[in-house]
């Protein structure tokens, strides 16, 4: 069994956009390495690979691929992230519950991609995550059409892809990301 998570990876032009436009963080904070920067779409807990792929791909395989650009920012306790906007919140949210999202434990899917930690994490929401969520909170990236959505495995903080369901793109900017 291995820690698994479902995700759409930021494509080139996107992580740019963002890393040209990530303030310095505050002493408290642990920044996610660019290449950790990801919009999770189903996390799994532990759970078998090749079944779990399996299911994505007759479940989201050749599902309409969602518009998606980070707008606005907040906070998970002790995360800072920058929210995930789309004109399409219907085909997302099929998406999501297509690949199974709330077997995490997540009563509700709210995408997101996580730009910072906590370094302590203290009982309730972090000072230093709050200040970096307010010094993001304009920040508007480029939109992107994801063509896969990726299965990863996670493993001590190393994110290791294992197979990519395809997604059904049109002809929307960003396309073919």
């Amino acid at each position: 069994m291995t820690r698994l998570f479902s995700a759409f990876a930021l494509p080139d032009h996107v992580a740019d956009h963002l890393a040209a436009h990530l303030p310095p963080l505050p002493g408290g904070l642990r920044a996610t390495p660019r290449h950790q920067w990801h919009v999770t779409v189903g996390y799994y807990r532990e759970d078998d690979p090749e079944p779990r792929l399996a299911r994505l791909r007759s479940r989201v395989g050749g599902l309409p691929a969602p518009r998606l650009r980070m707008r606005g920012s907040g906070t998970f306790a002790a995360v800072c992230l920058l929210k995930i906007a789309t004109p399409d919140p219907v085909d997302l949210r099929n998406l999501a519950e297509a690949a199974d999202f709330e077997e995490g434990g997540h009563p509700e899917y709210i995408p997101h991609v996580t730009v910072a930690r906590a370094i302590v994490r203290p009982a309730g929401q972090s000072r230093d995550c709050a200040d970096l969520a307010a010094a993001l909170r304009g920040y508007e990236g480029p939109e992107w059409v994801p063509e896969a959505l990726v299965l990863y495995a996670s493993d001590q903080g190393a994110y290791t892809p294992l197979g990519r369901v395809p997604l059904l793109t049109g002809s929307a900017p960003g396309a073919g990301c």
